[in-house]
């Protein structure tokens, strides 16, 4: 009878260590890895032009890209050592479980805020600000949203933001009768749709549109049309419950803006001599001053 209590308390003892063991794993912070491992994973777009993408030499570029590299060197200063950046691509339907799984430690492309996403997701500062429109053939009789009732109309099949404008513009009689809605896991592949025929227009955010129209063989022969449906703050996915690794990114954020840096990056991909021309509104100007936070 001894001996019996003996096993099941030790058996006992060794599962309250084994549970200790994997509390303690659990409850680690993304940036006590990091420091741990010598190494980052960052989700990254890679047919979102021009947030991530491959460029004609095969290289993994990017507005989105270019600001990781800010948190990476942000890492690294802090460390004060080599931080290794593993970069992942994601996209519309992978990008919130490649951050609830823990495959990837943060995710940047052209994720909008919104409140449902919060419930699993945690997101750094607001670093964009766009609206959705419409792209369409130049000349096309669609010039707003209700010119939309009856026709096909592509979408991101992860964009929930935009999917959710769309219905709650049809259901408040702004097209009528409804569209149809034909979604996509990627926007090129919208845009290849669009180029054939096999819809009407492609709804998404306005900064998407305009690399989609930069990008084409002809870009003259398509225009960005109609008001603006939503407003679309972007901003940087990361882990639910890790305050720190959050402060970290958001600071890395600010003082990138702070220092002159983001106005460099956006220069780069939006400025009039980026790859997608496309000036920076009021809004989004007055949102940059918002964010730079007294040090």
């Amino acid at each position: 009878m001894k001996r019996r209590i003996l096993v099941i308390a030790g058996g006992l003892m060794v599962l309250v260590l084994l549970m200790g063991v994997a509390y303690r794993a659990n409850a680690e912070g993304i940036l006590e890895k990091i420091e741990k491992t010598g190494t980052v994973t960052m989700g990254l777009r890679e047919g979102a032009v021009p947030f991530g993408f491959i460029d004609e030499k095969g290289q993994w570029v990017g507005f989105g890209v270019d600001l990781g590299e800010e948190i990476h060197k942000a890492l690294e200063a802090k460390f004060n050592k080599p931080i290794q950046l593993v970069k992942k691509p994601m996209d519309p339907k992978t990008r919130i479980p490649l951050i609830t799984s823990g495959a990837i430690d943060i995710g940047i492309g052209s994720t909008t805020i919104t409140l449902a996403r919060e419930d699993v997701v945690d997101f750094s500062l607001p670093y964009f600000l766009t609206g959705t429109r419409l792209l369409v053939p130049k000349g096309s009789p669609i010039k707003d949203f209700p010119d939309l009732a009856g026709k096909r109309v592509g979408m991101g099949s992860g964009s929930t933001a935009n999917i959710n404008g769309i219905d709650q513009a049809m259901a408040a009689g702004l097209i009528a009768p409804p569209c149809e809605k034909v979604l996509f896991d990627e926007h090129n592949k919208g845009f290849l749709a669009l180029q054939q025929n096999k819809i009407h227009a492609y709804f998404t955010d306005a900064s998407m549109l305009a690399g989609m129209k930069a990008k084409a063989e002809k870009p003259g022969d398509w225009e960005i049309v109609g008001r603006y449906l939503t407003y679309e703050p972007y901003g940087i996915l990361l882990p639910e419950n890790q305050g720190e690794w959050r402060d970290f990114v958001n600071a890395a954020l600010v003082r990138t803006i702070k220092s002159g840096r983001y106005q460099q990056i956006y220069d780069k991909w939006f400025g009039p001599k980026g790859q997608v021309p496309l000036a920076m509104s009021g809004e989004f100007t007055m949102l940059l001053k918002a964010l730079s936070y007294p040090e």
